[in-house]
């Protein structure tokens, strides 16, 4: 009398494994007292009341209220409408509320992504460092960044070929791994604009990995703000192309 695929049906809309097999049973005799169902369904006794009133609980069925009583299922037409109701509800409670996250989250822009907030920032930058296969191209301009990421630059770094390039001299003194300084183009390019340049924008850090997906964080009247793109179809040839520019420093009093 028990369908096992019917069994797992139930199971997916939320049900028991006992749950299952009480209202497959109920739904097949109409009536049954909790003795018969529990020779109908071998389930214990002790687990049989429990069942019952959990499928009362959750509107699947209801009892007679004499002695003894009795059970039944509520008609299928009026349970099921109200799972298919309460499942759009659902639904729509759920898109809603990742909706909302959207302000927190990766923004489609063109080819890539606008990160608003800094946990979403730091989470990429982490990613991309742990994900890279054979190369990464760090450019940075702040100390606070080689701090916070110094660990995951020195893994990266004893995996694939890291070029890590700072924008001013005196960083090379914290930097966690050899570095590199830019030239005159990279500095005024990327770091630092001409006079008579107004950009608007000043660039903390951008990162290349394996010359296919880049992130930049921006800053803008001190206000922060991340780009990642990917792919990116300039990545292969800026990283060829400040590769070619930088000069080593040499290893830095961290530097592994």
């Amino acid at each position: 009398m028990i369908d096992d695929t019917l069994l797992q049906e139930l199971k997916r809309i939320g049900m028991s494994e006992y749950e299952a097999k009480v209202y497959t049973i109920l739904s097949a005799l109409r009536v049954a007292s909790a003795h018969e169902i529990h020779d109908q369904t071998k389930i214990p006794r002790g687990k049989i009341y429990e069942t019952l009133t959990s499928l009362a609980q959750k509107g699947f069925i209801v009892s007679s209220g004499k002695s003894p009583m009795r059970y039944s299922p509520v008609d299928v037409i009026q349970i099921f409408e109200r799972l298919k109701r309460e499942s759009v509800e659902s639904l729509e409670g759920l898109y809603q509320r990742l909706k909302a996250l959207e302000t927190e989250a990766p923004e489609p822009l063109m080819q890539g992504y606008k990160l608003h907030t800094e946990w979403t920032r730091d989470n990429q930058i982490r990613m991309m460092l742990r994900r890279a296969k054979y190369e990464i191209v760090l450019l940075c301009d702040e100390n606070e960044f080689l701090t916070k990421y110094n660990s995951e630059i020195i893994r990266a770094a004893k995996r694939v070929f890291m070029y890590l390039v700072v924008g001013r001299s005196e960083l090379t003194e914290v930097t966690p791994i050899k570095c590199y300084l830019g030239g005159s183009d990279i500095d005024s390019s990327l770091f630092h604009h001409e006079e008579g340049e107004n950009i608007g924008l000043s660039m903390k850090l951008l990162l290349m990995a394996d010359r296919r997906e880049s992130l930049s964080i921006l800053e803008d009247n001190g206000r922060l703000t991340g780009i990642f793109i990917c792919p990116d179809i300039y990545a292969s040839y800026l990283s060829r192309k400040i590769v070619q520019e930088i000069q080593p420093v040499g290893k830095s009093r961290k530097g592994i």
